[in-house]
This record gives structure tokens, C-alpha cells and sequence, in this order.
């Protein structure tokens, strides 16, 4: 089985597509593997602009991976009246 820090860095290169949590509108989640990866959006540029944690082990980044992919903001609108 990978170690929680190989499966971070694995994460941080491969196309990840998250999807909402109910928690948050802050958080959002993805299978990666066999686990089950969390993000946080962060209080940028205050703190690290993004939390990403699996396996009880986590890692700040400012960069967001363009191989992402996050679901519209739920502030967000699609314009329709």
C-alpha cells in the first residue's frame, strides 16, 4: 500500500476532479486510489491558498494543479434569470 506522503505527491500531478462536500462550501472531496482525498479552499493569501489531506497526512500548496478541476463556486450564478 502507498504511503499517505507519495499518494500527496501523486495528487499534486494527476487530473483530480473534486466534487462539493455538504460540510462546506469550502471543502470538497475525490477518490484517489483506494483513498479518499479532502481539499480546503484557505483564507488566501492569509494562509496557503489550498489544504489537500488523505490518509491523516496533509500539505499546504498556493499553487491549484491546472489538471484540476473544482464544481462552480455555490455563490456563483449561471446568469439565468
Amino acid at each position: 500500500m502507498m504511503g499517505a506522503e507519495s499518494l500527496l505527491q501523486e495528487i499534486l500531478h494527476a487530473r483530480v476532479d473534486w466534487i462539493a462536500t455538504q460540510e462546506d462550501p469550502y471543502t470538497f472531496k475525490a477518490m484517489f486510489g483506494r483513498e479518499i482525498a479532502h481539499l480546503r479552499l484557505n483564507d488566501f493569501p492569509e494562509e496557503p491558498l489550498c489544504t489537500v489531506s488523505v490518509a491523516d497526512t496533509q500539505i499546504d500548496i498556493d499553487d491549484f494543479p491546472s489538471q484540476w478541476t473544482l464544481p462552480k463556486h455555490r455563490g456563483e450564478t449561471t446568469g439565468e434569470a
